[in-house]
């Protein structure tokens, strides 16, 4: 065959107007993306013929970034976010990628070993570095995304093909705090709000799911979830205490959103941990109804709607956050939560491609 007739990723890229990173993106991420017909030492090459007519019917698709949001620890944010990440990329085959951005690592240490964790955040490659960096501007930077992102993680069948890691650390607790700070002082090189989003650019096409786990606060580190994020969800615990920040959370996020000039639109309350018991009863009856708190009062803010599946408390949960349990399915990870999580993954997806449409 004619060298016309072939293809590298450059040619590719050119034909489509777009960078080599985003066809190295294309491959990772499309199933029907042709594969290659030989790899030569310089790379591989495809049929023209075919890349044409692919790229000539190329429609991409939008990339969902959701957050996963509490001002309450406790409540089942970190679980409801790792198991919906993991049944959008095992059961819905979808290219997850979860980034981990509270300092707690539970989402990273429920999806790796600690020994791995631990090895990553030595060699500068968790999110804690990435700041770290933005906060030493006149040291060489050591965050490099690819390096930084654990591949096929979980502990479902020895990790799920499609799922990866972006992996916190504790380091990050000490830096969260500085980093407004120096932003303030002048010193800092670029504007806090844009790290992630700046860090992630290169490889945000890959995925189809990006699944933010974030601390139970709305500070900058929430806030670079945010700045990414096309819509966010409230995991809580059907009580006074862990529904009680709700609005806040909704007001805090409207107002971010209408000053960066972007909707980051509430796809929803899930409940979680909820128990037989009269007080879970009628708070989820309260939020069936849309009568939570301050969203009641003339003038408020609409209320996030109320998911359909609850999260029931179960013990195998817990069990199932340790990555050393050796649990190798749903069932076993999840226990009777399993059916309840697997329908948030539904519904949750079906709203995402509904927006699409």
């Amino acid at each position: 065959m004619s060298t016309n007739n072939l293809f590298g990723i450059a040619e590719i890229a050119d034909l489509a107007g777009v960078s080599k990173q985003a066809v190295s993106n294309w491959r990772m991420r499309y199933d029907h993306f042709p594969r290659p017909i030989q790899n030569l030492q310089s790379g591989p090459v495809w049929e023209r013929e075919k890349i044409e007519a692919w790229v000539k019917s190329f429609k991409g698709e939008e990339t969902h970034v959701l957050s996963f949001i509490n001002l309450k620890g406790g409540v089942g944010k970190t679980t409801t976010a790792v198991a919906v990440a993991e049944m959008l990329a095992q059961d819905e085959r979808k290219h997850v990628l979860l980034i981990d951005l509270d300092p707690q690592t539970n989402a990273t240490v429920t999806l790796i070993s600690e020994e791995q964790w631990a090895e990553m955040d030595k060699d500068g490659r968790t999110i804690a570095q990435l700041f770290e960096d933005r906060l030493n501007p006149h040291n060489a930077p050591k965050f490099d995304i690819e390096k930084a992102i654990a591949r096929q993680v979980s502990t479902i069948n020895d990790g799920i093909s499609r799922l990866d890691l972006l992996p916190s650390s504790i380091r990050l607790i000490d830096l969260q705090d500085r980093i407004p700070m120096i932003a303030l002082s002048g010193n800092f090189t670029a504007n806090p709000l844009e790290i992630l989003r700046a860090a992630i650019q290169p490889v945000i096409d890959r995925y189809d799911y990006i699944i933010i786990d974030c601390p139970p606060s709305l500070g900058t580190v929430t806030k670079n979830g945010l700045r990414i994020s096309t819509g966010y969800v409230i995991p809580t615990i059907p009580d006074i205490v862990s529904t009680w920040g709700i609005y806040q959370i909704v007001e805090n996020v409207e107002r971010f959103a209408q000053d960066i000039g972007l909707p980051i639109p509430p796809l929803g309350i899930v409940a979680t941990k909820v128990q037989a018991n009269n007080l879970h009863v009628r708070v989820i009856a309260d939020l069936k109804a849309k009568r939570l708190g301050r969203f009641s009062e003339p003038g408020g803010l609409p209320q996030p709607p109320l998911f359909k599946n609850d999260i029931p408390q179960t013990v195998a949960v817990a069990r199932g956050a340790d990555v050393d349990a050796d649990i190798r399915t749903f069932k076993g990870k999840y226990g009777t939560a399993y059916d309840a999580l697997h329908g948030l993954t539904l519904e949750i997806k079906q709203l995402c491609e509904k927006k699409k449409h």
